[in-house]
């Protein structure tokens, strides 16, 4: 395997559950989610609060200490963002999976956690080293964030992503 990275896996493997059926399956390659994750309060385009990492997570240059998990699908470094249209030149780093306009008072749950067990660590390696062959890597933590059948806020109901 490659060098140790310190770096978290985000974008290409959050535990993403946006919009689930209730009899869908969950797929064997997502992160396991729900146990042990805390839950961010039901609020229309609300946040968590700041999370602080057990390890800097380094993006596009710049290095945090610090994240924020949005209701609107999105993960922010430096502040909350309640905002639900995506535009380019905010000049805040973002990650957005899933970036609409959610309501979790409607029902479906928010969910987050840093995770350095030895099996989620192996499977975000593998997954890395499969889609990235030619960049050595070995995840040393994975911060996990889902967003559980939380319905559009015009309660338009849940869809699947699955």
């Amino acid at each position: 395997m490659g060098k140790p990275a310190p770096l978290y896996v985000l974008a290409a493997l959050l535990s993403l559950l946006a919009s689930k059926v209730t009899d869908a399956q969950v797929p064997a390659n997502f992160l396991p989610y729900g146990y042990g994750d805390i839950v961010n309060p039901s609020s229309d385009d609300g946040s968590s609060g700041a999370i602080y990492l057990q390890q800097p997570f380094k993006y596009f240059g710049r290095t945090y200490n610090q994240i924020y998990v949005n209701n609107n699908g999105h993960l922010t470094f430096t502040q909350p963002l309640s905002a639900y249209v995506p535009y380019l030149n905010a000049g805040i780093d973002i990650i957005a999976p899933l970036w609409t306009d959610l309501n979790n008072f409607n029902g479906g749950t928010i969910s987050y956690r840093e995770d350095t067990s030895s099996a989620v660590l192996a499977q975000v390696t593998q997954a890395v080293n499969q889609y990235f062959p030619n960049v050595p890597f070995t995840a040393t933590s994975a911060f996990v964030a889902t967003w559980d059948s939380v319905p559009y806020i015009t309660g338009g109901g849940v869809r699947t992503n699955l």
